[in-house]
């Protein structure tokens, strides 16, 4: 069996089957796996229908792509190895890979521990031989405080400035983190004002939202109102702030936030290394950020554990 490296994602060929993860672009002769709907995981999506959870091929449809859906605990057989996903925890419809040929592999591809508002933590896989695991913030300094905290500082933050008549908006990915803040938003009575893909996909959760460009939007933010937007619409906030005639304040919500709220939908390094513990994997193949520190982290707790950088021999 190889396990290597292929850019940003991660083929396991057993030899008799050759699986292809996240991959940006099709691997020649692969049977392809999406592990949730980022667009740095989906670049094989572009040329293939690959196999996905049902939740991930719902949103891959609402973002113009294809993909077989393959529910959580059903096994599909690819040569002499049996496939299936787990929960992740990361985003909606995210998973994680097991792959089991006599030898159990688990790609977490990107993970939580932490439940969040919208979607319960990884779950811990059994008897992984081993595991390929996403560090991204796998290092001593990304330790992010738990979301009972952060919540209600984002709640503090948004009606303070409402009550003084700002509009508000919270910056967060259009898939993912912006339905968590949008279901947060919600579950405080408050209906976010989001652009077109945000609202999309909102859709498929039952998330209630008012469209930007929609009729009666105008009017609706006529009051202060909270905005849900992607990052780089940080860039026409001022233009958008002349245009309502109302000061937009705005925060990050991402564990790369510096002055804004550190809302990660990745594991930090503390619930990494729980993570691993709980596993007990024979052998650890980091990747992502930060995948040399962790690995080495790793090996002084005694586990077999090396960064996931060449071809894997087992």
């Amino acid at each position: 069996m190889l396990i290597y490296p292929w850019k940003s994602g991660v083929v396991i060929d057993t030899g008799l089957a050759k699986i292809a993860v996240d991959t940006p672009k099709p691997v020649p002769g692969a049977v392809h796996v999406v592990t949730h709907a980022h667009a740095d995981h989906i670049g094989a999506a572009r040329k293939t229908a690959p196999f996905s959870t049902p939740g991930t091929h719902e949103i891959l449809k609402v973002l113009g792509y294809s993909s077989e859906p393959l529910r959580e605990g059903a096994l599909r057989v690819f040569g002499d190895a049996d496939v299936s996903f787990i929960s992740a925890g990361h985003i909606p419809g995210s998973a994680q890979v097991v792959i089991d040929n006599g030898k159990r592999i688990v790609v977490t591809g990107d993970w939580k521990l932490e439940d969040d508002i919208l979607e319960p933590g990884a779950e811990i896989p059994d008897d992984a031989d081993v595991l390929i695991l996403e560090t991204t913030f796998g290092a001593p300094q990304y330790q992010f405080p738990p979301r009972k905290e952060v919540y209600p500082q984002i709640e503090k933050w948004a009606k303070t400035n409402l009550s003084i008549g700002n509009h508000v908006a919270l910056l967060g990915y259009a898939v993912g983190k912006s339905q968590e803040l949008a279901a947060l938003l919600n579950s405080l009575g408050i209906v976010p004002v989001v652009p077109e893909r945000t609202h999309k996909v909102n859709a498929l959760f039952g998330l209630s939202d008012v469209l930007i460009g929609s009729d009666g939007w105008r009017e609706y933010v006529s009051e202060p109102r909270v905005f849900v937007l992607p990052p780089n619409f940080s860039d026409i906030l001022p233009a958008l702030e002349v245009e309502l005639g109302r000061k937009i304040v705005a925060r990050s919500c991402s564990g790369w936030a510096r002055n804004g709220f550190p809302l990660s939908s990745h594991a930090d390094f503390w619930q990494t290394i729980e993570y691993v513990q709980r596993v007990e994997p024979k052998l650890v193949l980091t990747y992502g950020g930060n995948a040399h520190q962790m690995a080495t982290v790793l090996r002084r707790m005694d586990y077999d554990a090396r960064p996931l950088t060449h071809t894997v021999m087992l």
